[in-house]
């Protein structure tokens, strides 16, 4: 085995995801492109539609691989979108913005080149007779808020893919992701179940921190995704990239 296998899985973190929500919006390309570095090349359909997602979770059962008795939790919030990996030419998520409810996590994360900020962030989830919904709230670069339901019609077909797999392989199945700016761009990998979500509705949703990055109407998004729950890994430390 070789030396940078060895730290990849020493220092991997695995953890339990529970309650993701995908929001993902359609916007021409040239929208996003000043928001991704030069190194990146933006993934597309329809020859100019590209798409951004706010990602929220709760992550679980946070440990590293090689000390698995020290254990954190805490929620996060990302905002993405998704590129090419100069790498392996395949898929990959570029993370625009993304924020933690824990202080240690932020901490750390920015000391490896990925930077994770200190966010205030409420998950609330309820499901009964009626059909489920999550409440979520808080503080990043203003206040923010979303609701959404589970969706009466499940099979419907979000707009430009062909089949219900496509459309998660390019949103969420993704096994590479990429963090930082144009200074200072770091590459990483990550390891998850094929996951099945379900498509559920958006009813509210206001973040300025998202209306201030890219002009769009809030209240039309291409799709709303929900996972209840997943193992998931990320292969520390990760890889720099030049710009």
């Amino acid at each position: 085995m070789s030396k940078n296998n060895i730290w990849s899985r020493l220092l991997s973190v695995r953890m339990v995801l529970r309650d993701v929500v995908y929001i993902t919006y359609a916007v021409p390309a040239k929208m996003l492109q000043p928001l991704v570095p030069n190194a990146l090349q933006l993934a597309t359909v329809a020859d100019h539609i590209a798409f951004i997602s706010l990602v929220v979770l709760r992550s679980t059962r946070v440990r590293l691989n090689s000390f698995p008795i020290l254990r954190f939790n805490y929620n996060q919030f990302n905002i993405r979108t998704y590129v090419i990996d100069p790498v392996s030419r395949k898929s990959a998520v570029y993370f625009i913005r993304s924020g933690v409810t824990s202080r240690f996590i932020s901490l750390a994360t920015n000391t490896i080149g990925i930077p994770w900020e200190r966010i205030d962030l409420k998950i609330e989830f309820s499901r009964g007779k009626e059909p489920g919904n999550i409440k979520i709230s808080g503080e990043w670069d203003g206040c923010f808020s979303i609701k959404i339901q589970a969706d009466a019609d499940p099979l419907e077909l979000p707009s430009f893919f062909q089949d219900r797999k496509s459309v998660i392989d390019f949103l969420i199945r993704p096994l590479t992701g990429f963090s930082g700016d144009s200074r200072r761009l770091v590459r990483f990998t990550i390891q998850h179940p094929e996951v099945q979500p379900e498509n559920w509705t958006l009813k509210e949703l206001n973040c300025p921190l998202l209306t201030n990055l890219v002009e769009i109407d809030l209240s039309k998004s291409h799709s709303v995704f929900f996972l209840s729950t997943a193992d998931f890994s990320i292969f520390l430390p990760p890889e720099r990239i030049k710009s």
